[in-house]
């Protein structure tokens, strides 16, 4: 398929917008070094900017790098289980753009920290030298404290962006905004 010059198309026409083989073709010739290829996919992202969310995300290839050298069920089995832990942290939420990049990073932190849990973890009859064995452990609590952090992180802004609600006498009082800062908006 040969892409397009600034005078045909951008994509297959489609009432659905730009084909998404089209699209996957571009971007690989933009990665081999074509750059009429990588015009093309940044005049389809100019006009269609949500359009690289759908297609991917730096958190997918993130998800995609710590998972490559797991085996093809286990690592099926991983990133099903990033992708439940994003969806039931995303029903408890607001939705906010903030919370949803922290959501992500916590779905990362989780699958760098099983992938060095079972980096540290020795198979039946292996063994390794005390620093290897001390660098894994390392890693591996690096790699937790991290995904703690992440998850602490969404507390905290969660808890930041919660109204709260006071109850003074028979009137009610909605809160809501930065009330470490002393900033808020009251409404009655």
């Amino acid at each position: 398929m040969t892409i397009p010059s600034k005078t045909t198309p951008i994509a297959p026409a489609k009432a659905d917008g730009p084909n998404k083989n089209f699209l996957f073709d571009a971007i690989s010739k933009a990665d081999a070094g074509d750059a009429k290829a990588l015009d093309v996919l940044r005049e389809v992202f100019r006009e269609l900017p949500k359009l690289a969310d759908a297609l991917s995300s730096l958190a997918y290839q993130a998800e995609t790098d710590i998972l490559c050298n797991v085996p093809p069920g286990a690592r099926e089995l991983f990133r099903q289980q990033a992708t439940n832990l994003r969806k039931e942290l995303r029903t408890e939420g607001t939705g906010s753009a903030l919370e949803t990049m922290l959501i992500r990073r916590i779905a990362l932190d989780y699958l760098a920290a099983l992938q060095a849990d079972r980096q540290r973890a020795l198979a039946p009859g292996e063994s390794r030298s005390v620093e290897l064995a001390r660098f894994y452990d390392q890693q591996a609590d690096r790699a937790h404290r991290r995904f703690l952090a992440s998850v602490e992180s969404l507390a905290r802004v969660r808890k930041l962006l919660t109204p709260i609600q006071i109850n003074i006498g028979e009137q009610q009082v909605n809160v809501a905004g930065n009330l470490a800062a002393g900033t808020g908006n009251r409404g009655e």
